[in-house]
């Protein structure tokens, strides 16, 4: 009995401790389980911590570019005031020129009207003008009928010729212009150098008498002289005391003309052709010819004869400088004309580079050439001519002498 109480204890025990045992199992599988679920739930509070500071570092990385968009946001409101600004300075600034464009075009409108009122006044002017002219008196007009022309001719050019003829029982000289480069136009001009050539008067300027004034080719009417320089020139070599008292009556002439009141008077046309000889003693002095009919001539001839072997490099070309003189405009067309074609203002000092070549002419008995202008010029042997010369004929026109200086020197 006792024996199997001590089995049956045993058995108990056995039983129990199977059952402890088995206890001790699953506690020890629950603990595992606790201790996986644990260390699951460390990684997930591990991954949750992550992912909250990954959370954190994109909300401050958010917080950062909201920051940076605000702020973008208020650089662009401000350039957006800016540029409106800009635009309501623009329309304003295109409002001012559209009211400036509209006070312009009333001005212009203005001024159009004024033009209008001024050409208007300017051709009645000009036609009261032209009826004054029609009845002012010519002093110079002779008739035909009292001019006798002779048969001996005293030269010939592309404009005509000069005759020996009488007038008043005077001996003169009759220049008849040639009927191919005569027309209305022409004629009028022709007329206004002869009251250009009346109004002169000077000891060196060979003396305009009258000219005619009628249907048929205009008599030009000068007192006759004994020879021209040219022909005195072929004939011998003047001496040093006729180049200076020559030169300086053409010198005198010249500056007369260009001193002319109310308006000067450019020759244009000065050779040893145009300078005419008489007899003052024993001595030859000079007058200038052709100051009446220089400009009709050139502006009726496509070459003035004789003309360009003395002109001034400036004469053959529309450039102008000054050491001035008034061009001769005495219309409104003459006027318009004028400021189209060249300036108002014009050079007196063509005519001083024609009188160096003349001076240089006197010097050396040659015909001027200006391909051999320099050679020429070595040949004047009187030092003082030559320097004179050689101012004269300056290619730069401000660089010349006036007429006044050239009678200074030669009087000197």
């Amino acid at each position: 009995m006792r024996q199997k109480m001590q089995d049956l204890r045993e058995a108990n025990s056995t039983s129990r401790t199977s059952e402890l045992e088995r206890q001790l199992r699953d506690f020890q599988q629950r603990e595992e389980n606790f201790q996986r679920q644990l260390r699951d739930t460390q990684q997930r509070e591990e991954n949750l911590q992550r992912q909250f500071r990954d959370l954190q570092e994109r909300e401050q990385s958010a917080q950062r570019q909201l920051t940076e968009s605000q702020q973008r946001e208020q650089n662009l409101q401000r350039q957006l005031r800016e540029l409106q600004e800009q635009e309501q300075n623009s329309q304003r600034q295109l409002t001012e020129s559209q009211q400036r464009e509209q006070n312009s075009q009333g001005q212009l409108r203005n001024c159009q009207e004024q033009v209008s009122e001024l050409q208007l006044s300017l051709s009645t002017a000009q036609l009261t003008i032209n009826e004054f002219r029609s009845q002012e008196t010519r002093d110079w007009v002779i008739t035909r009928d009292e001019i006798q022309i002779t048969d001996k001719c005293l030269g010939r050019g592309g404009w005509g010729s000069v005759n020996e003829g009488t007038y008043c029982g005077c001996t003169v000289a009759v220049k008849q212009i040639h009927e191919l480069i005569l027309s209305p136009h022409n004629i009028n001009l022709f007329e206004r150098e002869m009251n250009i050539a009346a109004k002169c008067r000077h000891p060196h300027l060979l003396q305009f008498i009258g000219a005619t004034k009628d249907e048929g080719t205009p008599l030009f009417v000068t007192e006759l002289m004994e020879k021209s320089l040219r022909t005195l020139l072929d004939q011998r070599q003047l001496s040093e005391t006729e180049i200076c008292t020559i030169s300086l009556d053409v010198a005198r002439a010249l500056n007369y003309l260009h001193q002319k009141k109310p308006e000067p008077i450019i020759h244009r046309d000065v050779s040893s052709a145009n300078v005419l000889l008489w007899r003052q003693g024993e001595e030859w002095r000079g007058k200038v010819s052709d100051y009446g009919t220089a400009n009709f001539i050139q502006q009726t001839m496509t070459v003035a004869p004789g003309a360009m072997i003395y002109s001034a490099p400036e004469a053959l070309t529309s450039k102008q400088t000054v050491k001035v003189t008034r061009l001769r405009c005495t219309t409104v067309p003459d006027i318009v004309s004028a400021m189209k074609i060249q300036p108002l203002w014009t050079l007196t000092v063509v005519d001083v580079f024609s009188f160096g070549v003349l001076l240089c002419e006197m010097c050396i008995r040659q015909l001027p050439d200006p391909r051999r202008r320099e050679e020429q010029l070595v040949l004047v042997t009187n030092g003082a001519f030559r320097g004179l010369v050689r101012r004269c004929l300056q290619m730069e026109p401000r660089a010349r002498p006036t007429m006044q200086e050239i009678i200074d020197e030669l009087k000197e």
